[in-house]
């Protein structure tokens, strides 16, 4: 009986920890409680307890290398195209310390298949330059309208 209950409490905390993380880059497991106090910390709404830094988070090779890159990975599925669904999804992510993102959501869905688009290719983004003060690099909250938008009146799959 002891080892019946020493496997069902193995068994259990298992699929506890494993329901309530989820997998960040670089195999570093975060749970939604510790992302959402990360978020609480990071992405204030209030100005006035951070001062805006003096270098912003920046893709490497800058606007338009990220507009390229979105541009060459974001793929339609085939419902939203025959649905002619169009428009933004808006992400939200940390950039960490060293340029990783971190704890990305969806802060503006449009649909749940763009949904999920936009934060496949953003996990397939390479890391950022940090936010930093200084030249001291920090974490910082991030907003990246991604917009969906079909190329013609027959769509092709591809976003503009």
């Amino acid at each position: 009986m002891r080892h019946l209950n020493h496997s069902l409490l193995i068994i259990f905390a298992f699929l506890f920890c494993n329901m309530y993380a989820q997998t960040v880059k670089d195999s570093v497991y975060m749970t939604c409680i510790q992302c959402d106090s990360l978020y609480k910390r990071t992405c204030l709404d209030n100005p006035t307890v951070f001062s805006t830094p003096e270098r912003l988070p920046k893709f490497q090779g800058g606007e338009k290398a990220l507009f390229t890159f979105l541009a060459s990975n974001i793929q339609y599925t085939q419902e939203c195209i025959e649905n002619r669904i169009e428009g933004r999804v808006v992400v939200q992510f940390i950039i960490t310390e060293e340029g990783k993102i971190i704890c990305e959501r969806i802060r503006r869905s449009l649909h749940p298949a763009l949904d999920e688009e936009a934060l496949r290719v953003l996990r397939l983004m390479p890391d950022w330059q940090p936010a930093s003060n200084n030249g001291v690099p920090f974490k910082m909250c991030y907003m990246l309208p991604i917009l969906f938008k079909l190329q013609n009146s027959k769509g092709n799959g591809k976003k503009k």
